[in-house]
Parts: C-alpha cells; sequence; structure tokens
C-alpha cells in the first residue's frame, strides 16, 4: 500500500451552513468531515483508492490517500473523484489540487490517530486494512523511510555504486537494472536480494542505493522502506507482522536476520518457528512486494534457516559488501566524516586510524569513522575534555597497496606465496564452473604454519585473510588471534563454549591459533583435549565459512597434531617457514629502513651483513624481529649520537635521515658473538 498527502483549494457557493452559528462552526466542519469520509470509503472498494479527509475549512481540504499496490494514482484523479463526490452537494467549485505527497505508513497513521474523530463511527469495525498497532510490537522492531524520488541515471549509479566501495555483485545488478529492453512499468518483482555485511549501517547503504536504482527503473511502485529488525524467537503467529507484509504492496521490507541481542545455543531450533511464519509470508507476497534479506556475516542469526527454507520458491541475488584498499578506504572516510561536517582531521591522522591493515570493507570504515566522530566531539569540538595533543602523522606508502602485493613484497616465502596462488587460481575456476551451471567443488583451506619466532607467521596469516576475503572466498576476512587463554575455560564446562566463542568472531575470516601446542596436557581428559574436541567439532561445524592456521614450532607442532586423529585429517596445508638467511635479513632491514624514509649506505649494509651472519649461527635468533629490533636500538642510538654532536646546533633533514655504521654498534649486535668462555686451573702450590 502505497500512502499520499494531498491538499485541494476551492470556494464554496454557500458558506451559510458554517457560518450560521460562528460558535458551533468547528463542530459543523467536523460533521461535514465525517460525512464526506463516508461517502469517499466507497471508493477503497470499486477502485482500490482511499481517501480520507483530516482537516477541512472553507478554502480548503487536507486529504490522506491510500492506493492498494502499485497501480499508481495523480492528483488530477483524486480531484476528479473529490469533485464528483462532494462538489455538488456542498457547493463546491473551482477545485485546484497540489502535487500528491508520498508518505509512509507511519505518517498516515499518525495522521489517523490525530484525527480519529473525522472517521465514520464504525471505521474500525468495517476496515480490517488499517493498522499501525505493529509500531508498538515487543517481538520486533520496526522503522519505517522514504527513498529520494530524484531521477537516477545509470552513470549515476555506477559512480554511487563505486563510491560505496561496491562489491562486483553490485555492479551486475546495477547493469541488469538499468538494461534497456526490460519495460518500463511495474509489473511484478522477478528477483528478491540477501544482502551479506559486517552491520546494518553498510547493508543499509547497499539498500538504500538498490531501491533508489530499482525506483527510477519502474521496478517500485513506492517509495517506502520498511526495515525489520531486532526479532525475537517469539515472533510468529503475529497479526502486526502479516499487517506489516499485508500493507507493504508496491513498497520495499528488509528484514534483518541477526535476531534479538539475546543468547542463544542453536538459532536453528530457537528460530524454527520464525522461520517457518516469515517464510510463509514472504512467499506469499513475492510478486508485488521486494524483500530484501539482510545477513550479518559476524553474526548470521536464523539467515541460514530461512534463506535454506525460501531458496526453492523464491529467486534470490546475493549482493555481498564490497572490499578495496587504503586508497578507497581513506576516500570514503573523508566522505562519511564531511557528510557529518566532521572536516577537522587531517589525511595523515586518518591514514594512522585505518592502521596497517591493507584491505577494507565499507564495515570496517565505519567502524573507524565512528571512533573519529567520538573523538572530534572529545578533542576538537568540545577542547574542555582534550586530555592529550592528538600525534600528527606524516603519510606513509601504502595507501595504494593491497594484501597481495604487500605479501608479493615480503623478503623470501616462496611456499607460501605459491599456495595463495594455488587458492586464488582455484577459486577463480570455481566461479567459471558456476557460470556454466557445474558442480562446485569445494576445498577445505585450514592450514598449519611451522616455524621459529620472527618467521612472519602471523603476518602472512593476517595477509591471507585479506587477501581471501577480497577475492571473495572469505565473506569478512577479520584476523581473530588467539592462545590457550582464550580457549581453555577455568572451570567444567567452560571450555567448549569459550571455542564457540572464538570461532563466532573469526566466522567469514581466519581463526589463528598461535602456539598450539600449549593445548596439549602432560594428563589424558584435561581440559586442554577438551578444548582440542570442540575445535575439531567447530571446524566441521564452519567448514565452509572459516579458515583455522595452527602455528607453533616445527617439533612441538607434530605432538599436537598427534593428540587428535580428527585434527589431523582436517588439515589441508602443512606450511613450514623457514628461518631466514644473512641476506634475507639484511634485505628486510633496507625494507623497513626505506619505509622510515632512511637510505642505508653500502657501509652500513656491509656492518649489518656481518651481524646477521654471526647471528644466524645462534639458535632461536628471532629472523625479522632481530632485525626490526636491530634497527630500533640503532636508531636510538643516532638520536643519542645527534644529541651529542650537535649541542646548541640546528640539526637538519639529511642528518636526521642518515645512518652511520657506529650507530648499529648496540645490544642486539651483540646477540650473535660466541659467548667467551674463561678456563682456568687452579694452581698448586708446592
Amino acid at each position: 500500500m502505497i500512502f499520499y498527502s494531498l491538499r485541494l483549494s476551492f470556494k464554496l457557493r454557500k458558506t451559510s451552513e458554517i457560518l450560521a452559528a460562528q460558535n458551533d462552526s468547528r463542530h459543523e466542519l467536523r460533521r461535514m468531515t465525517e460525512e464526506i469520509n463516508n461517502s469517499l470509503y466507497d471508493e477503497w472498494h470499486s477502485q482500490k483508492m482511499m481517501l480520507m479527509v483530516y482537516r477541512l475549512s472553507i478554502k480548503d481540504v487536507c486529504l490522506v490517500v491510500a492506493v492498494q499496490g502499485p497501480t499508481g494514482t495523480t492528483a488530477e484523479k483524486v480531484k476528479e473523484i473529490f469533485k464528483d463526490r462532494i462538489a455538488k452537494r456542498y457547493g463546491v467549485f473551482g477545485i485546484k489540487s497540489s502535487s500528491l505527497t508520498e508518505i509512509t505508513p507511519q505518517q498516515a497513521y499518525k495522521i489517523f490517530d490525530n484525527n480519529r474523530y473525522y472517521w465514520p463511527e464504525d471505521f474500525n469495525t468495517r476496515n480490517d486494512d488499517f493498522d499501525s498497532s505493529y509500531f508498538r510490537n515487543r517481538t520486533f522492531k520496526i522503522e519505517e523511510y522514504l527513498i529520494p524520488s530524484t531521477e537516477f541515471t545509470y552513470q549515476q549509479a555506477i559512480d554511487e555504486a563505486n563510491s560505496l566501495m561496491a562489491d562486483s555483485s553490485l555492479l551486475e545488478e546495477i547493469t541488469r537494472i538499468y538494461d534497456t529492453k526490460h519495460p518500463q512499468i511495474f509489473m511484478g518483482h522477478p528477483i528478491h536480494y540477501k544482502i551479506t555485511a559486517g552491520d546494518s549501517h553498510s547493508a543499509q547503504q547497499i539498500v538504500n542505493f538498490l531501491a533508489q536504482a530499482l525506483y527510477a527503473n519502474k521496478r517500485l511502485g513506492g517509495r517506502t522502506v520498511s526495515r525489520i529488525h531486532a526479532i525475537t524467537e517469539n515472533c510468529y503467529d503475529e497479526g502486526d507482522l502479516t499487517n506489516i507484509f499485508k500493507q507493504s504492496k508496491g513498497n520495499t521490507v528488509i528484514i534483518e536476520l541477526i535476531g534479538s541481542n539475546e543468547e542463544h545455543r542453536n538459532y536453528a531450533s530457537c528460530y524454527e518457528r520464525v522461520v517457518n511464519y516469515i517464510g510463509e509470508l514472504i512467499r506469499s507476497h513475492q510478486r508485488e512486494t521486494l524483500f530484501i534479506l539482510v545477513e550479518n556475516t559476524k553474526n548470521p542469526g536464523f539467515a541460514p534457516s530461512l534463506i535454506s527454507d525460501l531458496q526453492e520458491e523464491l529467486y534470490l541475488v546475493e549482493i555481498k559488501e564490497g572490499a578495496s584498499n587504503r586508497s578507497a578506504a581513506l576516500q570514503y572516510l573523508q566522505n562519511l566524516l564531511s557528510k557529518a561536517e566532521m572536516t577537522d582531521y587531517s589525511e595523515g591522522e586518518l591514514l594512522e586510524a585505518l592502521g596497517d591493515k591493507t584491505t577494507f570493507r565499507p564495515s570496517d570504515i565505519y567502524h573507524k569513522y565512528e571512533m573519529l566522530y567520538q573523538g572530534s566531539l572529545r578533542n576538537k569540538k568540545y577542547v574542555a575534555y582534550k586530555q592529550v595533543n592528538r600525534l600528527m602523522i606524516a603519510r606513509n606508502d601504502m595507501s595504494g597497496k593491497d594484501a597481495y602485493q604487500t605479501l608479493n613484497e615480503m623478503i623470501g616465502l616462496k611456499e607460501v606465496k605459491d599456495i595463495v596462488e594455488q587458492v586464488l587460481a582455484a577459486s577463480r575456476v570455481q566461479k567459471i564452473r558456476s557460470s556454466l551451471g557445474l558442480e562446485q567443488q569445494k576445498t577445505s583451506l585450514h592450514m598449519v604454519f611451522t616455524g621459529n619466532p620472527g618467521s612472519a607467521k602471523t603476518t602472512v596469516a593476517r595477509l591471507f585473510a585479506e587477501i581471501l576475503s577480497k577475492e571473495g572466498i572469505l565473506e569478512t576476512g577479520d584476523f581473530v588471534e588467539c592462545g590457550r587463554a582464550e580457549l581453555v575455560g577455568k572451570y567444567v564446562g567452560w571450555t567448549a563454549p569459550a571455542v564457540q566463542r572464538q570461532f563466532k568472531r573469526a566466522r567469514g575470516g581466519v581463526l589463528f591459533i598461535d602456539e598450539a601446542y600449549s593445548l596439549v596436557d602432560d594428563r589424558d581428559g584435561s581440559y586442554g583435549d577438551e578444548a582440542i574436541n570442540a575445535i575439531v567439532q567447530e571446524m566441521e561445524n564452519h567448514r565452509n565459512d572459516t579458515i583455522v592456521i595452527f602455528a607453533g614450532y616445527p617439533d612441538k607442532m607434530k605432538a599436537f597434531l598427534n593428540k587428535n586423529e580428527g585434527l589431523k585429517s582436517r588439515i589441508a596445508f602443512h606450511v613450514n617457514f623457514p628461518d631466514y638467511g644473512a641476506d634475507e635479513l639484511l634485505d628486510i632491514l633496507t625494507l623497513m629502513a626505506d619505509k622510515k624514509g632512511f637510505e642505508l649506505s653500502p657501509e652500513v649494509k656491509d656492518k649489518c651483513r656481518n651481524i646477521f651472519a654471526s647471528v644466524c649461527q645462534q639458535k632461536d635468533f628471532g629472523n625479522g624481529r632481530f632485525a626490526r629490533n636491530l634497527l630500533e636500538q640503532a636508531l636510538l642510538k643516532q638520536s643519542q649520537r645527534l644529541i651529542a654532536e650537535n649541542e646548541g646546533k640546528e640539526i637538519g633533514k639529511n642528518e636526521l635521515l642518515c645512518l652511520r655504521p657506529e650507530d648499529f654498534e648496540v645490544n642486539a649486535a651483540g646477540q650473535g658473538e660466541k659467548p667467551q668462555r674463561s678456563l682456568g686451573f687452579r694452581s698448586r702450590r708446592n
């Protein structure tokens, strides 16, 4: 149902009926309004159009117009109906109309509630098509709003999609929506949508964009969007929900499938009746109402159950939240802040807020935006609450890079890079198979990373999550790192829920379990064994949406994998991270220094190569971590030298960016020196 408001101005040949008794004119207008509404009510059954007067004077009338479904109406049509029914009886002439203004059902019902005395006495009993009580329902929440009515060309749609960091699935759908071969008249909905996003805000951005594009192409009858969310497990056989669906013909209904904020051990069983009820309502109204189902990647709620229930009878097109690099993320963040009139952040501050990630989704950026907005309120608007000066940082050179580029620029790691290429190639082949209608071949991607400290296991795992996210293999690309403390409970019965919590956090991304062998206890049947068993079970439950990477020392990881045969059989890749050699460590150091603006001289490189050659002879020397420590200590030594050499003088930029060999004569450099053992003999006195 589509609601409009309309004002008609007119003249009266006779005003004596109203003005005869000035003191009672208000009562007379009310009586006339009720008579007019009684007369107009018949139009609802004859033309599926309801006209309700809610304000009447001797020179104009204001009406609410309701149309059943996307049949369309005009101000002229309403004026003619009003004229035919009312003009002769009340001596009305010279009727002029304003344009129809679409309003939401909530706005219409508010008018009804505020003017209830204008309706016929038996309005509620003879009319079951209008019921606004659903706004007070406690088993779900609903919000209604109108999408813009402005023209939306194909090029504008593409530009807007790109500004939203759109996924290819959204761009492809926009091309289909704007296909010129389609009829330019509403005939029903050939498809409906499932939006997959990291939070409600990102999903809402996609929904609003889609609805505006569809409305511009005559694929929607009205502009009202009804968002149903926070659905509890008691929301079944709900008359209010039935009314919403019945009154949404021609409009759009969004259903967020995350459920309520209550804890549920099993959404499938708790929400079974809800799924059956909502599924039946959607099937009954799918022709004239556009349904958009929203799944939150971090908390899918009852989405899998409802999608499974509908997929045979409802043609769903999935639109995923997009992903892009730091440059696009920066632009998106700047746009959000600009719309909120929060333009007092420098580009350097925004890049600092983005952190070290190289791949971002809109939901990631919106989270950063919220933090920056609050920070601006505290530190830049209400300055009395400012606690510390905000650090201004220089812009780095990572803005255009993504995780794939970063991984390939890392020193060594040939085996890891080969595996990434295999996974990406397999994903692309799967997409080709899908386009040809061939069966999908799912492959387990659980892994074991073995290597000594500082061999880049954690860094690679984090980049791997981002790469697979951008490729569409993982939904979110979230990277969740945990160890024994997060997986093993303190008391009986706590361990399994603790494991489930970590898998829930990592859903759609990578769960990185560092020093996994710490779960192996000295005796069987311990909490550690319970954690391993729970991990195996959750790996099976989330085999299609979460990748688990176990990491640790090579020898100790063998004992861990042998602890549980089910665990061992679920590992697809065993990746070894070898220790770096002296030349590789020098390359790592050079790369780190370059990112900080330092260029190492040949003398400095020779000095460092000797340090690395010596330290590589030691066990557990730290690999890349050692190179970082060496550089950081050299910078401290350089600072000490510069202050001593330039006391009372100005230090130039070139001096600040120059490292000398003596700056590397630091504590870390001594790690490679073999300990000198003094052999002595007690002298024997004769």
